[in-house]
């Protein structure tokens, strides 16, 4: 049996859930388990359940429980004593500690704290890490449902923060601060008062280059700390903050976290500090490609824990400041250039982009360095627009956008600072051509630009210089579910829905209905289906929300395109229209009078989006007003459900932040009963941010779209298909079905791309190939954008290790990944086992040896794109170790050895790099294991090697004569 009292009270037998009985049960249970393996006194178990005041009959109301609870527990030979055991003066439940998840939640942090104060980051990040993923919600929730409120579910509750505490220094001394800062700002807007984790906060933003908001979160903990407990800020708080304010050299410096996180303790220096000594790099095996002409500190295997040099498609936003309208003296220049700059950065966080620098009168703004978002071409431009309507004093500025494919740079591994240094590119320079060329406030693009936003924006071609292009007008994009195409294999799904309206509109309760699905899956298509099914029948209202998540400059469009949806007006309506419109529907709905006009005034700043006080800030950003905005639509939807049963459809929710998510969760919990069925769609990645309500709602169920099958796709193909076109025939299809994965977006984007049916497809050259061999069609670029996207979503291990699986393909094996790598096997299977939760790989069977497993890509363009990200140098020396490692084991086949030989070299001549020391060492390797073969007396096989070996052993060189001289030996022998 599995006990779990780090959430609701849960037992389980070989994976089956154990019935447990009255509240009186599982009350006794929940506390014998907070003391598992120790005697507790009958006396404190009749305090625990009934304090002060125990009724007469306790003690038998106990001792009954205890029977009942023995039988529950009983093992299958009967023995009911084995478990719960009476010892005076009461009783112990006697479990194995690894059957408790408090205790192995206390054994993980143990080991954590250890690893911490060894100066052991990535080590105590990970344990930590694990004990954290043990909590499923307030230990024993559901007792504490019931009234239950014993000192020790405190004790633990301020555990599990101080193991999170523990896992933010660890994350900060590691480097990892752009990981943790969401994170840690839902923990300290929840709990102000922990100065820890508020210390944590500023110096992840501090570091991110967020200091103002560092700074402000430290008003908000002393605003807390003086209201609630009349208390100043504690000495390293306020230490902190004076650090910030003079720009200490110590905050960028790894361990920072670790020195600051107690009171008169000193940690150990971080890794590659001063005070530690660097560890010696293993030697170079000949021929590997000298990686590090990237930059200092770069190796081709580089760190796990850290993101490398990476191949990403980036957009650059050129700003040039023209001056040429107004005469000021320099150092008003100077001041007019400051504000110019300020306001470009503002407007870059805003969507989402990272501020580059300037040089002079030019501006630089990056999207998709980073982290890869799908629509990172259309933030920048819509970034470029609002910049470039700036006019103030005589300055105008003149703006161009470029896009393309760039090796982004990251800093070395001695730095602590993750962000990318630079990137190359050939769209750099074509940026900066079509810079010279823009009139001033008019945005150009490039080719590739313009492709991307075909669909938002309208062109005009000006100019000398071909491929340019200005945006003209900003048109409404086409609905995404793309509804003239046929609705395929997704009856069930729709049924499904349909019976949740129905019962909704039955029971008057609300609930909360998830739809999960990977990119283009059908989740829009799905929710077009069933809004049209029920705008078509009476007595049911239906509103659709979708979230476009452009930056922080639109955080909640969700909850905004409800109102809207109910007004009837949209987001480029005029202001005053739509406040107008929200007056007369607040009264319509609650009457005239003060609740009037204060609903109406806490939901306009959903309408009518506003900057808040700090740069790069919504309105929305301060804790207070979005607090009041939020409990106003819910106040509108609850007005709403009142009137008639009600429908609400949530689009693409995981890209919102935290707080909408908890909103959302606790939205059908706190309604009442109301006749509101919401349904929320959103991709996996959900499930794993930690306000998700899958768990433990009473009034929440979860769905998942499954790919399509073969003739779903087939089906969905021919109806694209042109009439007369050879390009969608048998062998087409059978291509495109292979390639989509069941996926119909996919099977879309590559009809389109491999036939040219539109004119705003992109050409073939704008597509990534995932391999050399050129058989499989390119990967179109906003699959492509996609997949990069998701795989931006992981932790750097985990992404690192995706891309070391990508160069076996499918399958591959535990063992071959430990080849690629110098990490630890549980390591690499404890980031397997991550990737299938993520499902980005999937187990097929179990390995030939004992122990191992083999894996495939759930989906094969993962390892694709996975593939194509990496640099050449970078793949050329994972191939090198892959073949070193094939050699040395004589069961995997040959031809894979051959194969990754030659990427070595291939690549290692695509990185523009001499090739004779690498085509030397796999020379050597083909030899060797020729050799081998020739000792186990399979002369085909090394007949095979020798011959390969011929490939890349130059004429001159001495080894060419004696391979020709073993071929011709081995073919005169008999076999």
């Amino acid at each position: 049996m599995r006990f779990s009292i780090l959430g609701p009270l849960n037992i389980t037998d070989k994976g089956r859930p154990v019935p447990l009985g009255s509240v009186t049960q599982r009350a006794l249970l929940g506390y014998l388990l907070l003391h598992a393996n120790t005697v507790v006194a009958t006396s404190r178990l009749l305090q625990a359940l009934w304090r002060e005041e125990p009724p007469p009959t306790a003690r038998k109301i106990v001792q009954n429980a205890i029977s009942g609870l023995r039988r529950t527990l009983a093992e299958p030979d009967g023995d009911r004593s084995k478990l719960l055991v009476t010892h005076a003066p009461g009783y112990v439940l006697r479990a194995d500690p690894a059957t408790i998840d408090n205790c192995e939640f206390q054994e993980l942090a143990r080991t954590g704290r250890a690893a911490l104060a060894a100066g052991q980051w990535d080590e105590a990040d990970r344990h930590l890490r694990q004990a954290l993923a043990l909590w499923k919600g307030p230990a024993l929730a559901d007792l504490v449902e019931d009234g239950y409120d014993w000192p020790e579910l405190t004790a633990l509750q301020n555990a599990r923060h101080s193991v999170l505490e523990n896992r933010m220094d660890a994350a900060l001394a590691a480097g990892r601060h752009l990981d943790v800062i969401g994170e840690l700002e839902a923990v300290v807007s929840t709990d102000p008062l922990r100065e820890r984790l508020c210390r944590q906060l500023m110096l992840a933003l501090y570091r991110s280059g967020r200091q103002a908001e560092a700074l402000r979160a430290f008003r908000r903990t002393r605003a807390a700390l003086v209201e609630q407990l009349g208390l100043d800020p504690g000495p390293e708080l306020r230490e902190l903050e004076r650090a910030i304010l003079d720009h200490d050299p110590s905050l960028v410096s790894g361990g920072t976290a670790i020195r600051m996180a107690s009171r008169g303790t000193t940690a150990p220096p971080p890794p590659g500090g001063a005070e530690t000594a660097e560890p010696s790099a293993p030697a170079a095996a000949p021929g590997t490609p000298p990686d590090t002409a990237a930059g200092p500190g770069r190796t081709a295997g580089g760190s796990p824990d850290r993101p490398e040099d990476e191949h990403k498609r980036v957009t650059a936003v050129f700003v040039r400041v023209d001056t040429s309208d107004c005469s000021v003296p320099p150092e008003v220049l100077d001041r007019l250039l400051q504000q110019v700059r300020s306001t470009v950065r503002q407007q870059t966080c805003l969507y989402g982009g990272r501020n580059h620098g300037s040089m002079g009168p030019v501006i630089l703004s990056l999207f998709g360095t980073a982290q890869t978002q799908e629509d990172d071409v259309l933030r920048a431009v819509r970034m470029a627009l609002d910049v470039a309507a700036y006019a103030e004093q005589g300055v105008r500025l003149r703006v161009a956008v470029s896009s393309g494919d760039a090796l982004v740079l990251r800093a070395p591994a001695t730095e602590a600072d993750d962000e990318p240094v630079d990137v190359a590119g050939r769209f750099m320079e074509t940026g900066l051509g079509l810079l010279l060329e823009a009139a001033p406030g008019v945005v150009r693009v490039c080719d590739t630009t313009r492709q991307a936003c075909a669909e938002h924006f309208g062109f005009a071609t000006t100019g000398a210089r071909p491929g340019g292009h200005d945006v003209t007008v900003a048109l409404r994009p086409a609905l995404a579910s793309r509804t003239h195409l046929p609705f395929v294999q997704r009856d069930r799904e729709l049924e499904q829905l349909r019976w949740w309206v129905e019962e909704v509109r039955r029971s008057r309760r609300p609930h909360l209905v998830t739809v999960l699905g990977v990119a283009g899956i059908g989740k829009s298509r799905l929710m077009h289906e069933l809004r049209r099914d029920v705008t078509g029948r009476p007595g049911m209202g239906c509103l659709v929300g979708c979230n476009r998540a452009l930056g922080p400059k639109e955080p909640y469009t969700a909850l905004a395109g409800v109102v809207r949806a109910y007004l009837g007006t949209k987001d480029d309506d005029p202001a005053p229209e739509q406040n107008g419109r929200l007056d007369a529907a607040v009264t319509d709905l609650v009457g005239t009078g003060p609740i009037s006009a204060q609903l109406a005034d806490a939901l306009r700043p959903l309408l009518c989006a506003a900057t808040g006080d700090e740069p790069g800030r919504h309105a929305l950003a301060d804790p207070e007003r979005r607090q009041a905005v939020f409990t106003a639509w819910r106040r509108f939807v609850e007005e709403l459900a009142v009137r008639e049963p009600l429908l609400i459809i949530l689009e693409d929710l995981h890209r919102t932040d935290d707080a909408l998510l908890e909103f959302v969760g606790d939205l059908t919990e706190n309604v009442g009963s109301l006749p509101l069925l919401v349904v929320v769609t959103a991709r996996p990645e959900l499930v794993n941010r930690s306000p998700y309500w899958a768990s433990g709602r009473r009034n929440a169920t979860t769905m998942s779209l499954e790919p399509l099958s073969r003739t779903g796709i087939e089906a969905l193909l021919s109806s694209v298909a042109r009439p007369g076109s050879g390009a969608h025939g048998a062998e087409s299809y059978a291509t495109l079905t292979e390639q989509s994965g069941g996926n119909p977006l996919f099977a879309l984007e590559y009809a389109r791309t491999l036939d040219g049916a539109a004119d705003d497809d992109p050409p073939r050259s704008a597509c990534v190939r995932p391999r050399r061999s050129g058989a499989e069609p390119p990967v179109p670029p906003r699959v492509h954008g996609i997949i990069s996207a998701r795989l931006d979503t992981l932790p750097a291990a985990e992404k690192s290790l995706l891309y070391d699986a990508s160069l076996f393909g499918s399958p591959f094996y535990e063992l071959e990944l430990a080849a690629l790598s110098d990490r630890d096997p549980e390591e690499i299977q404890e980031c397997l086992r991550s990737l299938e939760r993520r499902e980005f790989l999937q187990r097929c069977r179990l390995g030939p040896e004992l122990g191992s497993v083999e894996y495939d890509f759930v989906h094969k363009l993962v390892g694709a794109v996975a593939y194509s990200r990496m640099s050449h140098a970078r793949r050329a020396e994972k191939h090198r170790r892959a073949a070193q490692w094939l050699a040395d084991h004589s069961n995997r086949p040959l031809t894979l050895l051959v194969h990754h030989c030659r990427q070595a070299v291939g690549h290692t001549r695509d990185a523009n790099l001499s090739v004779k020391d690498i085509s030397a060492h796999v020379c050597d390797i083909l030899i060797g294991a020729g050799q081998q073969a020739k000792r186990r007396r399979v002369p085909g096989a090394a007949r095979y090697c020798y011959r390969s070996a011929l490939e890349f052993c130059a004429t001159g060189d001495p080894r060419w004569e004696v391979l020709r001289r073993r071929l011709y030996e081995d073919a005169k022998s008999p076999v």
